[in-house]
């Protein structure tokens, strides 16, 4: 019964790691208009497009940034997704709209 189960603690791993490589990452293209929550827990902006590799794999999202008056001046920057988590149905970032407003420009 031991080896069986010492067995099965090697091989479980590498079955995550065959699962993560066929994952179904379809449902990133589907996040379009979902809100960015900064580190003081208001809205900095909503996602606009999500940025995928060669393998097609998200790497990062432009996020609109809540900067103008009625999305009047709003700046799109690009955000890579380590620097996000959801939360509530929502993206949660330690950034504040200012740090936002630092980051790399997207010009559609």
């Amino acid at each position: 019964m031991l080896k069986s189960s010492f067995i099965a603690a090697l091989t479980l791993p590498l079955a995550s790691v065959a699962a993560a490589q066929t994952a179904d990452v379809s449902g990133y293209t589907n996040i379009d208009d979902i809100a960015v929550i900064g580190s003081d827990d208001n809205k900095i902006g909503e996602v606009e497009t999500v940025l995928v590799d060669e393998a097609g794999m998200p790497v990062a999202v432009v996020i609109e940034v809540n900067d103008g008056f009625l999305d009047l001046g709003d700046s799109d920057v690009i955000v890579q997704m380590d620097a996000l988590t959801w939360e509530d149905g929502r993206y949660k970032t330690t950034m504040t709209a200012e740090a936002m407003g630092e980051l790399p420009k997207w010009d559609d």
